[in-house]
């Protein structure tokens, strides 16, 4: 309580001196100068002050400064956002204290597919076409159904104007070789193509640095701890446009393939088992858009399909030849489908009163011998609308409501109401939401067993409902010379029938799913916003509390809370020159599992993350040269430390980066 106080202290301190000293200044004005616009869950584009959401932005300047390439590189520091890693699975994140099974992933407005673990592998999704990226936080069901309950993560393509070639390419010391290109042609209608590779030849401790990848001997040397990935992508898009309409179709191809070469085996350490993992994304669509005088009607058509295989081989390492395990275990292909289509009329016209209304359709399905009966399908259909109420310039009222209908599972009607109050320099938010989450396909019916996983599905799951209430105040002051935003949101989560990971009381090495009765999350996140002259400077700092009901037997009644910060600066050395800092602590955290009848509370210990880069243009932006280094602290793994009945005082390891890197990266503009 007493940090929860000085946070908020702090801020009013902060915004008390901004008035102080700047008495004389036209808030209204200033106001004015704020020109992000945002889309996501909006009758239309709007600024991010207006918008009845509280929605946080990545720009453009952050996502080419060189770091990040991926969306799991940039989330990662982001407050009150956590990142967990698996290097088969892949990247998975926790949003406000929620895992992410429960965050809606959009790349414009269409849902990504694909999850593993409950999880959409973050380090999949490309940034190379990406404007922006939209986070909203908590539910967003009534919009996007299920899913969207901790929050969501959209990112925004780029829409180019004008004709553009441009080439990236990308080297880091730990192995990592990227390329990709983006042409486009505005004659006279739009089409643009984006395609490129991606290459990482793993990395483990003490390995030696090598410029480019060499040939390796077969020994104990072969296994990587971040095993060795290779990623090509492309997609087309083509947009035509008029004064009344514009039809935007898109064609998208993802490939991945993960090497998990084994330890030769003894005794002659000759031979060794290899996995190869292959991952197939297709997506394609169309976004549809008609304007009249008064309404616009928009309607989204989308096809996602998510292929993976797996392949064991017994290599012969004095030969290499391969020879494919003859072992159901040791393959694998499950496939998964969205089907979907939703129609949206929307009115902004009037000034008093504001409304959309809508119908989605969805079929998912998923095949594979691990998939209960080979087959299964799950068909959505919903109708949602709302109403934007705007009495006057001060207030806006929005109440919403989703409709559904769930081939598997009762889905509850669920409301929403969100309000805006602007007054002077400071702008209010309020809102309380219900959601519905689905047991997806995996969690259901998917048998994921290798030498790494065993984890099952269960059938019997039942659907996660919840309720989320917010608190957010922002205010934007002049001091002298330098513009400071500060921005608080308190927010308060509540999950029934929680799905969560459980130990098997049969099978000590076995996890399934389950539902837990209540979770909770809590807390309270501070964000300073500041802009003098040429440099922009970032400082927040967030409080979450966890409360996880395992069993009533426990009578576990508690919060156990984490505290994050972060912070990152990014200024101008001249006209040409450009300098970033990205940095964040995660605080340690406590969660808790069940086992065998017994609890175990999980410590993982806190860790802190920098990286820097700077950035040259050479002929105004035609040349744009990067250099920089990741993960400054070298941090490879945190402890967890287990402690319960079963296992006391147990230390694991988890794995957060490949160790202290240093990259350079290439732009060039045609």
């Amino acid at each position: 309580m007493k940090k929860l106080f000085s946070i908020v202290l702090l801020f009013f301190n902060l915004h008390s001196f901004a008035q102080v000293s700047d008495s004389s200044q036209n808030t209204n004005t200033l106001k004015k100068t704020i020109k992000e616009i945002v889309i996501t869950g909006q009758l239309s584009n709007v600024s991010l002050d207006n918008s009845i959401h509280k929605i946080r932005i990545i720009d453009s300047k952050t996502i080419n400064s060189g770091i990040y390439h991926n969306l799991a590189d940039i989330i990662q520091k982001q407050l009150n956002i956590n990142l967990f890693e698996d290097n088969i699975l892949g990247s998975s994140i926790s949003f406000q204290g929620i895992s992410g099974q429960n965050v809606k992933i959009l790349i414009d407005n269409i849902p990504v597919i694909g999850r593993l673990n409950g999880n959409v592998d973050l380090s999949q999704i490309n940034l190379n076409n990406i404007e922006r990226i939209e986070i909203i936080e908590g539910p967003l069901s009534t919009i996007y159904g299920t899913d969207a309950l901790a929050g969501t993560i959209n990112l925004i393509s780029k829409n180019s104007t004008q004709d553009t070639k441009q080439f990236n390419s990308l080297y880091e010391s730990v192995g990592r070789y990227n390329f990709d290109v983006f042409i486009s042609n505005n004659n006279p209608n739009h089409i643009s193509f984006n395609f490129g590779r991606k290459y990482f030849n793993g990395w483990s401790e003490n390995q030696s640095f090598h410029l480019l990848p060499i040939s390796q001997l077969a020994d104990i040397n072969r296994v990587k701890k971040w095993k060795p990935k290779e990623q090509n992508f492309n997609k087309t898009v083509y947009i035509l446009k008029n004064k009344k309409f514009t039809i935007s179709n898109y064609y998208e191809n993802f490939y991945e393939k993960v090497t998990n070469l084994g330890k030769p085996k003894e005794p002659y350490f000759e031979t060794a088992f290899d996995e190869y993992y292959h991952t197939f994304r297709t997506n394609l669509g169309s976004d549809i858009k008609f304007q009249n005088s008064n309404d616009l009607v928009n309607i989204l058509l989308a096809y996602n399909k998510y292929k993976r295989e797996k392949e064991t081989y017994y290599t012969d390492l004095t030969t290499l030849n391969k020879i494919l395990v003859n072992d159901i275990s040791a393959q694998d292909t499950s496939e998964f489908s969205l089907m979907i289509g939703k129609m949206t009329i929307s009115n902004s016209t009037n000034d008093i009163i504001k409304y959309q209304a809508g119908i989605e359709l969805q079929k998912n399905t998923a095949k594979g011998k691990r998939i209960l009966n080979n087959y299964q399908e799950q068909n959505n259909y919903a109708f949602f609308s709302f109403v934007e109420y705007i009495p006057n310039k001060y207030i806006s009222i929005r109440p919403s409501c989703r409709v559904m209908y769930n081939s598997s599972y009762d889905a509850p009607i669920v409301p929403s109401l969100n309000i805006l109050y602007n007054v002077k320099s400071y702008d209010f938010r309020f809102s309380y939401a219900k959601g519905f989450r689905a047991p997806d396909f995996k969690e259901l019916f998917l048998n994921f067993v290798d030498i790494n996983h065993n984890i099952v599905g269960n059938p019997l799951l039942q659907a996660e409902t919840s309720e989320n209430a917010q608190i957010n105040i922002s205010g934007t002051h002049k001091i002298s010379k330098i513009k400071i935003k500060t921005d608080i949101n308190i927010f308060h989560n509540f999950i029934d029938n929680k799905i969560d990971l459980v130990l098997s009381e049969i099978d000590s090495e076995q996890y399934s799913y389950f539902n837990i009765d209540k979770y909770k999350t809590k807390g309270i996140s501070t964000i300073f916003d500041i802009n003098y002259k040429k440099i922009n400077a970032k400082f927040g700092i967030s409080y979450t509390g966890r409360y996880n009901e395992l069993k009533n037997d426990y009578n576990i009644e508690k919060y156990q809370f984490t505290l994050d910060y972060n912070f990152s600066t990014s200024f101008n050395i001249g006209n040409n020159t450009r300098f970033n800092i990205f940095y964040k602590n995660t605080g340690e955290m406590t969660s808790y599992l069940l086992e065998n009848n017994s609890v175990r509370e999980i410590v993982s210990d806190s860790y802190n993350l920098m990286d820097i880069s700077l950035n040259q243009k050479i002929f105004e932006d035609k040349i744009i040269i990067s250099f920089g280094a990741k993960n400054l602290f070298n941090i490879t793994d945190i402890s967890r430390n287990l402690i319960g009945s079963a296992h006391s005082n147990t230390n694991n390891l988890m794995s957060i980066g490949y160790g202290r890197s240093f990259f350079t990266e290439l732009k060039l503009k045609l």
